[in-house]
């Protein structure tokens, strides 16, 4: 009877001690979950904070810079001006192609990239509109087709179709066009900026509230999944499209800035606009990125990440001539750039995005 006894107590032992560390495991578990949903909405409130609305602030400082050294220039032209003028819109561009590293929410909404972005330019249609009598001011220019807006067609005023221009070479007309395509450049950063911030359009909130009553996004999921797929896409868009097209036609009147020959800058950007949102940092401050939600269950997919972004960039950086002259004297360089942005987009659309769905829970 006594060892019947100690038997019965000892599976009892048993019982109670699988229960106990299910127990902790749920409990851990219960804890580890709670944790990450903290971290997700903390990664997506510093996709707001920390890149997108500090890059759109940005935006719309150079573009105030821009207009005021073009009202600087066309009041008195001068060489030194001139320079100052095509330095200002090289700042201008390298903020907005970093900021395509995130084209969602109201940049496509409200049409703002190809208000501000069309390429190439139609130079033909810009000179016949210079040569007529149509009035050029903000008014009558937001009436155009939109390959006469934005900042294509203030590089071909300020580097002209050679890239030679002079200050001497400048007549009324084009100041005056100059002048207007600047005010419609500040108008649209401003109004970009405040389509994000909470006393405007308040887009911000449409991220953040993600899963908590945001209209677009039902879930943190949807909205991780969208700026991930924003990522990707300027990934493919810039080796499939801006560097492909070019490079397969032998055709450098295609090509992105072909004016100023900045082309490959704005290529560097993109990614570098897309890294910036993966690692949520801008301008020196870092916050909560994509990165860290991967750490947490796969750091071989994080490294994997941060490794194809390294050498997407520097994959480009290894393009030494402009573009325009790369699609036909550096082929190889140009062809392994490509490869390395189309692993890069692989990986961001295909096993980032599976992760994703594996991993967050809302």
């Amino acid at each position: 009877m006594k060892a019947f006894f100690q038997t019965h107590l000892f599976v009892v032992g048993l019982i109670w001690a699988a229960i106990t560390f299910l127990s902790a495991c749920q409990k851990q578990e219960d804890t580890h979950s709670v944790d990450q949903q903290i971290l997700e909405q903390q990664v997506l409130h510093d996709f707001v904070e920390v890149v997108a609305i500090p890059q759109y602030a940005s935006l719309l400082l150079q573009a105030d810079s821009l207009q005021a050294t073009v009202e600087a220039f066309t009041n008195q032209p001068s060489e030194a001006l001139l320079q100052q003028a095509r330095s200002r819109w090289q700042q201008l561009r390298q903020v907005w192609e970093q900021c395509e590293g995130f084209l969602l929410g109201p940049v496509e909404d409200n049409e703002y990239d190809p208000r501000m972005d069309t390429w190439p330019v139609d130079y033909i249609q810009m000179d016949s509109l210079l040569a007529s009598n149509e009035s050029l001011n903000l008014s009558t220019i937001q009436q155009l087709d939109l390959a006469l807006r934005g900042f294509h067609p203030v590089e071909y005023l300020l580097w002209g179709k050679n890239g030679n221009k002079l200050p001497t070479d400048f007549n009324s007309r084009e100041m005056q066009y100059l002048l207007a395509l600047t005010a419609d450049l500040v108008q649209n950063t401003q109004q970009l900026y405040q389509s994000w911030v909470p006393t405007g359009g308040n887009f911000s909130a449409v991220v953040q509230q993600a899963g908590k009553g945001s209209p677009r996004y039902l879930t943190r999921l949807e909205a991780i999944q969208a700026i991930t797929g924003a990522m990707a896409g300027i990934c493919d868009e810039v080796g499939n499209g801006k560097i492909a097209e070019p490079f397969n036609r032998r055709d450098s009147s295609i090509t992105e800035s072909p004016f100023s020959h900045n082309s490959m800058r704005d290529f560097i950007n993109n990614i570098i606009g897309a890294q910036q949102v993966y690692l949520g940092n801008y301008g020196g401050v870092d916050g909560k990125g994509f990165t860290d939600l991967v750490l947490l269950h796969n750091v071989a997919l994080d490294n994997q990440i941060r490794q194809q972004f390294t050498a997407a960039i520097q994959a480009l950086q290894q393009v030494s001539l402009p573009f325009e002259q790369a699609i036909y004297l550096q082929r190889t360089q140009l062809a392994q750039a490509m490869e390395a942005l189309t692993n890069l987009e692989a990986t961001l659309s295909g096993p980032l995005q599976d992760y994703w769905q594996q991993y967050v829970k809302d």
